[in-house]
């Protein structure tokens, strides 16, 4: 049985060898200034990491990253925790099964998809805006000025879906007697919600918050579609920026986004991974 699970092992071992090496190439060619200025790179320490740093295009890169992920955690954990609310309720499976599955399907659409998407939905001449002006309501510019909450809006219809399926798995899994126990007492669904099923959801919690952390702080397609560049005032992100400085032959910077990227993203997994081994492997 030990000979058998170490077959699974290895392919672990293997791409996680070959991830550390990639990350380790990166680390290594942030302390250089290796760029088309400087074809013969050499070592400079954090030279490279204060001229990136202090750059104004990446504090507005990093500023939109940070506002994006906090919106995605804030309002993609209540959209989830609010639609598995409304599955819990329910109790026809095949109805349940038949609008998760409009909720969920988002997921299978990739972000470039999305984002042709929206891209047609937010034009001025042709989208929603003709429609709001009927209506005599304010039309956003939405690749214009509000492409960042254009982009807030894309992503939280694409991945509310995931939050509600691990709020749903929380909810799943309560003991059902103490849900009928309350009903049996006379309870309202929205008291049940609040105080039985919002109380057991921190499981869902803790992985949703995780994920949409990590799906919004590195996205890329979106912005870049709707733009149009890499690199714009309204929209730039991290992975944008780093993109662009890629592109334009900086490679050394391109290499700090990275790292700092990465750090930030080991930052936010390693203690959810820590805490959720605590949970549900050691039952702490």
């Amino acid at each position: 049985m030990e000979r058998k699970s170490v077959w699974f092992v290895i392919p672990v071992l293997v791409f996680s060898g070959i991830l550390m090496y990639l990350i380790g190439w990166n680390l290594y060619y942030s302390f250089t200034d290796w760029s088309i200025i400087h074809p013969s790179w050499k070592f400079v320490g954090f030279e490279t990491y204060a001229e990136v740093i202090f750059s104004t295009t990446f504090k507005l890169s990093f500023l939109h990253s940070i506002e994006i992920s906090a919106f995605m955690v804030a309002a993609g954990n209540l959209m989830g925790l609010l639609l598995a609310g409304l599955l819990f309720s329910i109790k026809s499976n095949s109805y349940r099964i038949g609008l998760m599955s409009i909720f969920v399907y988002p997921l299978a659409i990739s972000m470039a998809a999305n984002g042709l998407i929206f891209l047609w939905l937010f034009n001025p001449m042709i989208g929603i805006n003709p429609i709001l002006g009927k209506l005599h309501l304010p039309q956003p510019s939405w690749l214009t000025q509000d492409t960042l909450y254009s982009i807030m809006l894309v992503m939280l219809w694409a991945y509310s879906g995931l939050s509600m399926l691990f709020y749903l798995a929380s909810f799943m899994n309560i003991d059902r007697s103490i849900i009928e126990a309350a009903y049996i007492d006379g309870a309202s669904y929205f008291k049940i919600f609040w105080k039985i099923l919002v109380p057991n959801s921190m499981n869902g919690f803790i992985v949703s918050t995780a994920l949409l952390f990590l799906f919004s702080f590195r996205v890329f397609t979106l912005p870049y579609i709707l733009t149009g560049t890499p690199i714009s005032y309204y929209a730039e992100t991290l992975l944008t920026y780093q993109y662009f400085l890629f592109g334009s032959s900086y490679f050394a910077q391109s290499a700090v986004v990275n790292t700092i990227v990465v750090i930030i993203a080991l930052a936010v997994v390693v203690p959810y991974a820590m805490l959720g081994m605590k949970r549900w492997v050691y039952g702490q």
